[in-house]
C-alpha cells in the first residue's frame, strides 16, 4: 500500500517539476536590462531627413518668394537610424527616431522668419519660440530585452552650424530625455549632432533656388544620451 501511494505522488509531482523547469528555461533566454536612470548611451546616427511644412529660402529677384504672413513653421524629423553602445545593454544595439518641431517668432516678419539664414545660429532667436520632440524606438539584441523601448528627447533648442550640421539642444545642458538612457540628469546633458547630407552646399543651393528649402536630406552624426 505504502508503494502504491508513494508511486501516485511521484506521478504526481513530475509534471510539476517539469513545467517549473520548463520556464525555468525559457525565462533564463530574456535578460532585462536596467535602461532607466543612470544608463547611458553612445551613438552614431545615419540618414534620415528634414521636412519644412513651409519651404525657407534667400528672397531675391526671379527667386524665392517669401510667405505673405509669418504663420510660424512645422519640421519633420523622420528616418534618423542609431547604432548604439551601453554599459546596461550586453552588445550593440539600434533604433529608428523620428519627430516634429514647431518654430515661431512673431516679432519678425515673413522675409526674416522663413530666410535660410536662421539656419546658422541658435533657434529660437529673441523673441520666438521652439518646442518638439524625437522618439527613439528601440530594438534591443537578441535575447534582451529593455526596460523601456523608446526613449523620447525633448527639443527646445538647435543650434545650426556653417557646416551644414545640427546640433540638439542648441543650448548646452538644457536637454531632457524620458525612457531609455536619461543618464544621472534626465538627459540635461545629452547632445545629438548631425549633417545635412551634402554639407552646407546643398543647403544654399536650394535655398537659392526659386521653390526654396522644403527639405534636407541628413548623413552622419553622433549621440550622447545621458
Amino acid at each position: 500500500m505504502m508503494r502504491k501511494l508513494l508511486l501516485i505522488a511521484s506521478a504526481v509531482a513530475m509534471p510539476i517539476g517539469f513545467i517549473a523547469a520548463t520556464a525555468g528555461t525559457a525565462s533564463a533566454g530574456k535578460i532585462v536590462d536596467n535602461t532607466l536612470a543612470p544608463a547611458t548611451a553612445s551613438c552614431t546616427l545615419s540618414g534620415g531627413t528634414l521636412t519644412f511644412k513651409t519651404p525657407i529660402g534667400i528672397v531675391s529677384p526671379g527667386g524665392y518668394v517669401a510667405p505673405t504672413k509669418n504663420k510660424g513653421n512645422q519640421i519633420k524629423i523622420a528616418g534618423i537610424g542609431l547604432t548604439c553602445t551601453s554599459s546596461a545593454v550586453a552588445g550593440t544595439f539600434t533604433g529608428t527616431a523620428s519627430g516634429k518641431i514647431k518654430t515661431a517668432n512673431t516679432t519678425q516678419d515673413p522675409t526674416t522668419f522663413y530666410s535660410c539664414t536662421n539656419l546658422v545660429g541658435v533657434t529660437p532667436q529673441a523673441g520666438g519660440t521652439l518646442s518638439g520632440s524625437l522618439k527613439v524606438k528601440w530594438s534591443p539584441p537578441a535575447g534582451q530585452k529593455f526596460a523601456s523601448s523608446k526613449s523620447v528627447i525633448s527639443i527646445s533648442s538647435v543650434l545650426g552650424a556653417v557646416d551644414g550640421s545640427f546640433t540638439i539642444p542648441g543650448i548646452a545642458g538644457t536637454g531632457f530625455i524620458s525612457g531609455s538612457f536619461p543618464g544621472g540628469d534626465a538627459g540635461a546633458s545629452s547632445q545629438a549632432k548631425t549633417t545635412a547630407s551634402g554639407g552646407l552646399g546643398a543647403l544654399a543651393a536650394q535655398c537659392a533656388s526659386a521653390a526654396g528649402l522644403s527639405s534636407a536630406s541628413l548623413g552622419t552624426g553622433t549621440a550622447s544620451l545621458q
